[in-house]
C-alpha cells in the first residue's frame, strides 16, 4: 500500500493548495498505518480522494475500511472510486458490497446486475461474486441479492450452486435443496454440484436419496475428493460400518491423509470409541490445519475419562479457532470443579485474554462468570466496571454486568434478604434503564414481598412496552387469577399468551386454572391434563386435584395427589392442597 502511495503522491492535474491538502492526508494516512491506527487511516486516504482526481485514493480508503467493517466510511470511499473509475470491475463490485451492508438491497441488486451485464462469462461473473460476498457475516441480505441475480439469470448453473451453498451456511435447507436440485439440473455432469445435492439432502432426513445420487459417482471417479466425501456422506448418514470400510480403504492407497484420519476421529468419537478416537485426534494434532480442533476434542476425551490434569493440558493448547473459547472455559471449569483451584481457575482465563487479545472480552465475561459461582460479587462488578472503563458501551461487557445485578439479586432472595435485592435492581435499572430482564427480577421480588398489586402493575408495563411476548402475558395472567381474584382480566392476557405459544405446557396450565375460577370445571380439567402430560410438574398435578375435587372426582384426585406426594413430599403446592381440602 505504501509503495502504490509512494509513487504518486498526489493528482498531476492538482496546483496549489489542493496539492497540499492531497498530499498532507496521504502523509497522515501512511503515519496513522504505522501507529496501527487504522480507521485514523482511513479516514485520511478518503479525505485525500474527495480532492483527488486520482482514483487510487480512493481504492486505498475503500479496501481499508473492508477490511476493517467501516462501512460508513467505506461507502463513501467506493462512491468516489466508483465515479472515479466506473469501468473498473473491483470499483463496482466494492460499491455493491457496502451498499448490501448500509442496507440499500435495491441499489446492491442494480450494481451487481450491471457487473455481470458487462461479464463476458454470465457463469463465471457469478461464481466471482458470490465468492466476494462469501466471507460476509450477515446471510439474511446476501441471499436476497444472490437469489435476486438468480432470478435474472436462471439458467446460470452456477448461481442456483452458489445460491445453495449460501443457504445451506444459514440453515435454510429448503432453499438449499432446490437450489441445488436446479444446479443439477442445468450441468447434469457436474461432480461439485451433485455432491451439494447429497449433502443437502442427507442433512436434511432425505438420506437414501443422497447416497444413491452420489454412489454412482464415486464408483466410478478417480477423485480422491469424491472418495472422501462419500465417505462423509455415508458417515452423516448412520452408515458407519460403510464408512469406515471407505476410509479404510482411502487410508490404505494414501497413508496419513489427515482429512480421512479426520473423519475417522469423528466416527469412533460418536460410536464412543474413546481409545481410538484419541488415537486418530493424536495424529491429528500435527497437522497445522487439525491442530486446535485435535486438541480440543482430547481435551473432551480426558475430560470424560476423568482425566482432569490431561484434560487442562488439551484444552490450554486450543489458541484458535472456533473451539478457543470453550475450550479455554473448559479449562477453568476443569481447575475449578474438578482441582478445586479457584484461583487458578481465575489466573488461567485471565492469562489467556493477556496472551490472546482477540479473545480478552470473553475471558473478561468468563471470569465474571466464575467469581458470581464463587459468591464474590462485589469482585465480579469490579472487573466488568474496570473493563467497561476501557471499553465504554460493550454489548457482551454490558450484558455481564447486567447479569450480576440479576445473580445478586437471585442470591439476596434466597438469603431472605428481600430489602437487599429491592436495592440492587434499583441500581440495576440505574445502570439499566427500562431493561426488560431487571424489570421482571423486580416484579418477581415484588410478589416475594406480598406487594402482589405492585407486582401486577409491573408486569402490566412490561406488557404494554412489549405485549407479543407470550412468557410476560402468562406471568401476568396466571398472577391475577391466582391471587388478585381478576379472573376475567387474567383470561384475556392468557388467552393471547396460548396464542403466541400454543403448546406452552406452564401457559395451558395457566388456562386451566383460570378457567377453573371462573367456574367452567370440565375445559379446565381439558387443558390441566394436556398440561400435565407435556409437563408432569406437582403445581400442574396440584391444579388438577382441586378441580377433580370440584368435579366430584374425590378418589381419583386422592390417587394423584398421594403418588405426587410419594414423589414431592415437600413441595409446598401439593401441601397447600391437602391442607386446603382436609386430604
Amino acid at each position: 500500500m505504501l509503495a502504490l502511495v509512494g509513487c504518486a503522491t498526489s493528482s498531476p492535474q492538482l496546483t496549489g493548495d489542493a496539492r497540499v491538502d492531497v498530499d498532507s492526508h496521504v502523509l497522515l494516512a501512511e503515519l496513522a498505518r504505522e501507529r496501527e491506527a487504522f480507521a485514523e487511516s482511513a479516514d485520511h486516504y478518503l479525505a485525500a480522494a474527495m480532492i483527488s482526481e486520482d482514483p487510487r485514493y480512493a481504492g486505498l480508503a475503500t479496501e481499508m475500511s473492508h477490511r476493517l467493517d467501516l462501512d460508513d466510511v467505506g461507502l463513501q470511499a467506493a462512491r468516489r472510486w466508483y465515479e472515479l473509475d466506473p469501468d473498473n470491475f473491483r470499483s463496482s463490485q466494492f460499491l455493491g458490497l457496502f451498499l448490501l451492508r448500509t442496507g440499500d438491497l435495491e441499489a446492491a441488486v442494480e450494481i451487481h446486475e450491471a457487473l455481470l451485464l458487462r461479464s463476458r462469462n454470465t457463469a463465471a461473473g457469478i461464481a466471482l461474486i458470490i465468492e466476494a460476498l462469501w466471507e460476509e457475516e450477515n446471510d439474511g441480505p446476501v441471499i436476497e441479492l444472490v437469489r435476486r441475480l438468480v432470478e435474472s439469470n436462471p439458467n446460470v448453473a452456477e448461481g442456483h450452486y452458489g445460491l445453495a451453498r449460501l443457504a445451506l451456511r444459514a440453515d435454510d435447507y429448503g432453499l438449499a435443496v432446490s437450489s441445488a436440485r436446479r444446479s443439477v439440473e442445468l450441468r447434469a455432469n457436474w461432480t461439485d454440484a451433485q455432491l451439494l445435492l447429497a449433502r443437502v439432502l442427507v442433512l436434511t432426513g432425505q438420506a437414501e436419496e443422497g447416497i444413491a445420487l452420489i454412489g454412482p459417482i464415486a464408483a466410478e471417479s478417480d477423485s480422491l475428493e469424491v472418495h472422501l466425501q462419500y465417505a462423509e456422506l455415508l458417515l452423516s448418514a448412520g452408515r458407519g460400518d460403510e464408512a469406515r470400510e471407505r476410509l479404510d480403504e482411502i487410508l490404505l492407497d494414501n497413508p496419513g491423509m489427515p482429512e480421512a484420519i479426520r473423519a475417522l476421529a469423528f466416527l469412533t468419537l460418536t460410536r464412543d470409541e474413546l481409545d481410538d478416537a484419541r488415537g486418530y485426534f493424536e495424529q491429528l494434532r500435527t497437522q497445522p490445519r487439525f491442530r486446535d480442533e485435535a486438541f480440543f476434542y482430547l481435551g473432551r476425551i480426558a475430560e470424560n475419562q476423568e482425566q482432569p490434569l490431561q484434560a487442562m493440558r488439551s484444552y490450554s493448547r486450543v489458541t484458535t479457532g472456533s473451539n478457543a473459547i470453550e475450550a479455554q472455559l473448559r479449562a477453568a471449569n476443569v481447575l475449578f470443579t474438578q482441582l478445586d483451584d479457584a484461583e487458578g481457575a481465575l489466573q488461567h482465563l485471565r492469562e489467556f485474554g493477556l496472551g490472546n487479545p482477540e479473545f480478552e472480552i470473553e475471558m473478561l465475561v468468563a471470569q465474571s462468570d466464575l467469581l458470581l459461582r464463587m459468591a464474590r460479587y462485589e469482585d465480579a462488578g469490579q472487573l466488568v466496571d474496570a473493563a467497561l472503563d476501557n471499553h465504554p458501551d460493550h454489548p457482551v461487557l454490558d450484558q455481564a454486568r447486567l447479569q450480576i445485578f440479576v445473580v445478586r439479586a437471585q442470591a439476596a432472595v434466597a438469603n431472605g434478604e428481600l430489602d437487599l435485592a429491592d436495592d440492587i435492581l434499583r441500581d440495576g435499572l440505574r445502570a439499566h434503564p427500562g431493561n426488560t430482564t431487571l424489570r421482571y427480577a423486580q416484579a418477581l421480588l415484588y410478589q416475594e414481598q406480598g406487594q402482589l398489586r405492585r407486582a401486577a402493575t409491573a408486569l402490566e408495563s412490561l406488557v404494554e412496552d412489549i405485549p407479543d411476548d407470550a412468557s410476560l402475558l402468562n406471568a401476568l395472567g396466571y398472577l391475577l387469577t391466582d391471587s388478585l381474584d381478576r379472573h376475567d382480566e387474567a383470561y384475556g392476557y392468557i388467552e393471547q399468551a396460548l396464542m403466541l405459544d400454543p403448546d406452552n405446557a406452564a401457559i395451558i396450565d395457566s388456562m386451566g386454572w383460570v378457567l377453573f375460577h371462573l367456574g367452567d370445571h370440565a375445559a379446565a380439567l381439558e387443558q390441566l391434563l394436556r398440561a400435565y402430560e407435556l409437563f408432569p410438574d406437582p403445581e400442574v398435578a396440584a391444579h388438577i386435584v382441586d378441580v377433580r375435587w370440584a368435579l366430584g372426582e374425590h378418589a381419583q384426585a386422592r390417587k394423584l395427589l398421594e403418588t405426587q406426594l410419594g414423589e414431592h413430599p415437600s413441595d409446598p403446592h401439593l401441601e397447600d392442597v391437602k391442607q386446603r381440602l382436609g386430604l
